[in-house]
C-alpha cells in the first residue's frame, strides 16, 4: 500500500503556513509574535495566493498545542522595535520592527475533526501559530452537513470566494430577527432566505401539507402583481383594503371576533363599564341553529318597538325611535312598511305619547291603536330583508343588549353610546377585510383546504385605525389553531413572518390605550416564549430594534444584523446578542448595504456575510428612488 505522506510537501507546507509563535498568555488574551518574513499581505503557495493574517472580520489563526489545534480570532496588532538585537546592523530597516498579533481563543477541532466553538485548552508560550489552509477555512464556515437541506445566503464580506450556506433546520426551527436601518438591505435578506427555501428541490410533500407560512406585509412589498415571483409564485395574496370593498378578504372564524378581549380592544372598550357590557351582550343566545328565518330576532325587535312607544319618557322620543329603527335596518332587517314613512310619527311632550295624524286630521295614539303602529297594516312590520353575515350577527347582539339596558335603566346612555358609535365604523372596516364564518370547515382557514401554504397579507391600503388589529387577529387565530392541531398531530409547523415589525411590536406607541398595548405585546410575547413547543416560529424584520419589546428581542434564536446607527438600537442588539465580539459590534454602524452579521443557533460563531441581491424581477418593492435619474435633465430637454 502506497504511503500518502510526503515529507517534502509537509516541510514546504509548514514553512509557508507557520507565521510565528505564542509570545504571551494573559488570561484569555494571547499575543503572537509574527516571523519577520511573514509580514507581506499575501503569501504564495503552489501557484495560488494565500491571504496573510491581519485584523478583520473573518481572519483566524491556528495554534498547535501538542495534538490539539486551537482556533483563534485576530482582534488587533501592533509593532515594537526589536530590543534584543540593538547592536545588529540590519540590511533592511523593516527587520528592526517586530509585529505582534492580539488573538483570542475561538474554538477547537474535536476528535472527529469537527470545529467546536468555545474554550477547551489555552496555548502555551512558544506554541506554533499557523494560517488556516483553504480547506480548513472552508470547513470552519461550513454551517450545514452534506446530507442536510441548506440555503445559500451569500458570501463572507472580506472573503467573497467563500459562500455561506445555512442548514434549513437550524435556521427555520427557531425565531429569527433581522435588524437594520432603512436602506441597509434587510428586506432583501428576508426575501432571500425564504425565496431560497421555497425553491429547494429537496423538500417533500409534507412541506406543503404540514407547514404554513404567513407574511404580514405592511407596505405591500411582496405582492407586486398577480402571479409575480416575489418569494414564490405558489402563494395566495390577500390585498386588504378598508377604503372600500374592492380588496381581498381573509377568512377567519366568528368565534375569534367574539372573544371578549379582542372585542374590547377593537372597540376601545373601557374596563369598568363597557367591557362588562360587551360580555353580557356576547353571552346572549340569539341566532341559534333552530331559529328559522331569524324569528326570535325579529320578534325581539318588534317587542322593543312597543317598549319604546309605551315608555312615556321624554328621553325616548321620535329621534330615539328613528335611531333605533335605523340601527337595525342597517344590519339587514326591514322594519318600516313600504307604504309608510316614519316621519309621520310625532311625539306629544305633554302626554308623552306617540301618535300620527290620519287623513281626517285625527290624532291616532299608540296606546289605543297598537295594531295601527305595529303589524301587517301598521307603520312597523319587522322581517328579515337579507341573510345576516356573521359580523352583522355580532353587531345585533351588541345593539340589542344596548337598547335592552337603556330602556330598562340598567346602563347609562352616556357611558355606553360612545362604544356603539365606534361599533358601526369598526365593524364596517372589518367587513371589508375579513370573511367571517361560523364553522371552521367553511372558512378555508385550515391550510389543508387551501391550494397554497404560503399566504401574503398586504396591509398597504389598510388605514391606521385597524392596521395593528388585523395582524394581531390573524396571528392569534392561526397560533390558537396550531396549538389545537398539536393535540392530535405534532408533525406540523406554523411560520409567521412580520416585515417592519415595529408597527405591531412597538413598546412606545402613544396612539393607543395601555390595555390595548398590553394585550398586543402579551400576545406576541406568548408566541415567542411558548410558540416553539407548538411548532410556531416567528420571523421579524425591523429598522428600530430598540422600539420592540426587549422580551421579544431576547427570545430570538437567530439574528441578522445589518447597519444600525442609533445608539439605542446598538445597545438593544448588544444586550440581546452577547456573543458578538467587540470588533464585530464596532463594525455594525459601518456595514455596507446588503452586508450583515449572522449569529445564533444556525452558526457556532458570528459571521460577516454579504447577502446576494435578488434579481430585480423577484426583489421586494423597497428600493430607494434614484433621484439623480429622476431629476437629471436630458441633453435635449428644456426646463422652465
Amino acid at each position: 500500500m502506497e504511503n500518502s505522506f510526503n515529507l517534502q510537501d509537509k516541510l514546504l507546507d509548514n514553512s509557508i503556513f507557520t507565521i510565528g509563535s505564542v509570545f504571551s498568555v494573559k488570561g484569555k488574551d494571547i499575543t503572537v509574535k509574527v516571523s519577520k518574513d511573514k509580514n507581506l499581505p499575501h503569501l504564495f503557495f503552489k501557484g495560488r495566493t494565500i491571504k496573510n493574517v491581519s485584523v478583520g472580520l473573518s481572519n483566524y489563526v491556528k495554534i498547535i498545542k501538542g495534538f490539539i489545534e486551537i482556533i483563534c480570532k485576530v482582534e488587533g496588532e501592533y509593532l515594537e522595535e526589536d530590543k534584543y538585537q540593538t547592536s545588529k546592523k540590519y540590511t533592511n530597516e523593516k527587520e528592526k520592527i517586530d509585529r505582534f498579533l492580539n488573538v483570542s481563543v475561538f474554538g477547537f477541532y474535536d476528535d472527529d475533526g469537527k470545529f467546536q466553538h468555545g474554550i477547551k485548552e489555552m496555548p502555551l508560550i512558544g506554541s506554533e501559530c499557523r494560517l488556516l489552509s483553504r480547506e480548513e477555512f472552508e470547513d470552519l464556515h461550513q454551517l450545514s452537513e452534506a446530507n442536510q437541506p441548506s440555503i445559500t445566503l451569500g458570501s463572507l464580506i472580506d472573503e467573497e470566494t467563500q459562500s455561506i450556506s445555512v442548514s434549513v433546520g437550524r435556521l427555520f426551527s427557531g425565531h429569527i430577527g433581522i435588524f437594520g436601518n432603512t436602506g441597509s438591505g434587510k428586506s432583501n435578506t428576508l426575501a432571500r432566505m425564504y425565496t431560497e427555501l421555497f425553491k429547494l428541490n429537496s423538500l417533500n410533500s409534507n412541506f406543503k401539507t404540514k407547514s404554513k407560512f404567513i407574511f404580514i406585509d405592511f407596505n405591500g412589498e411582496y405582492s407586486k402583481d398577480s402571479g409575480d415571483g416575489i418569494l414564490t409564485k405558489n402563494k395566495v395574496v390577500y390585498r386588504l383594503r378598508t377604503k372600500d370593498s374592492s380588496g381581498g378578504k381573509y377568512p377567519i372564524l366568528k368565534a375569534e371576533i367574539e372573544k371578549l378581549e379582542l372585542l374590547s380592544i377593537l372597540l376601545d372598550a373601557t374596563e369598568k363599564t363597557q367591557q362588562p357590557f360587551l360580555h353580557r351582550a356576547i353571552d346572549t343566545d340569539f341566532f341559534d341553529q333552530n331559529n328559522e328565518n331569524h324569528k326570535k330576532e325579529t320578534q325581539n325587535i318588534g317587542q322593543k318597538l312597543k317598549d319604546i312607544m309605551m315608555m312615556k319618557n321624554k328621553d325616548f322620543n321620535v329621534p330615539f325611535l328613528k335611531k333605533y329603527v335605523k340601527d337595525f335596518e342597517q344590519l339587514g332587517f326591514k322594519i318600516i312598511n313600504d307604504n309608510k314613512s316614519i316621519d309621520d310619527i310625532k311625539y306629544n311632550g305633554t302626554t308623552h305619547g306617540f301618535y300620527y295624524r290620519n287623513t281626517n286630521n285625527d290624532d291616532i295614539y299608540f296606546e289605543q291603536n297598537e295594531t295601527k303602529f305595529i303589524g301587517v297594516d301598521g307603520y312597523f312590520n319587522v322581517s328579515i330583508a337579507s341573510n345576516l353575515n356573521d359580523l352583522q350577527k355580532i353587531q345585533f347582539k351588541i345593539l340589542d343588549q344596548y337598547y335592552f339596558e337603556i330602556l330598562n335603566g340598567y346602563a347609562n346612555y352616556e357611558h355606553i353610546s360612545p362604544l356603539i358609535g365606534r361599533l358601526k365604523k369598526r365593524f364596517a372596516m372589518l367587513g371589508r377585510v375579513f370573511d367571517v364564518k361560523g364553522e371552521q370547515e367553511e372558512t378555508g382557514v385550515d391550510q389543508n383546504t387551501n391550494d397554497h401554504n404560503i399566504e401574503i397579507i398586504d396591509l398597504k391600503n389598510v388605514n391606521l385605525e385597524i392596521k395593528k388589529v388585523i395582524p394581531l387577529l390573524i396571528c392569534k387565530t392561526n397560533y390558537d389553531e396550531q396549538k389545537n392541531k398539536r393535540d392530535t398531530d405534532k408533525n406540523n409547523s406554523l411560520h409567521i413572518i412580520i416585515d417592519e415589525a415595529h408597527n405591531i411590536l412597538s413598546e412606545n406607541s402613544n396612539r393607543e390605550s395601555e390595555s390595548w398595548k398590553d394585550y398586543r405585546l402579551e400576545t406576541f410575547e406568548e408566541i415567542i416564549k411558548e410558540g416553539r413547543k407548538f411548532g410556531v416560529f416567528l420571523t421579524i424584520a425591523s429598522q428600530r430594534p430598540s422600539d420592540i419589546s426587549s422580551t421579544i428581542i431576547s427570545q430570538l434564536h437567530n439574528y441578522f444584523i445589518h447597519r444600525l446607527m442609533n445608539d439605542n438600537d446598538l445597545k438593544s442588539i448588544n444586550k440581546a446578542v452577547s456573543y458578538l465580539d467587540k470588533l464585530s459590534f464596532d463594525s455594525i454602524s459601518n456595514l455596507s448595504t446588503g452586508c450583515c452579521f449572522i449569529a445564533g443557533q444556525m452558526t457556532q460563531f458570528p459571521l460577516s456575510v454579504k447577502v446576494t441581491l435578488l434579481d430585480k424581477t423577484i426583489r421586494p418593492q423597497s428600493e430607494t428612488v434614484d433621484l439623480d435619474k429622476l431629476w437629471k435633465k436630458n441633453k435635449n430637454e428644456t426646463f422652465s
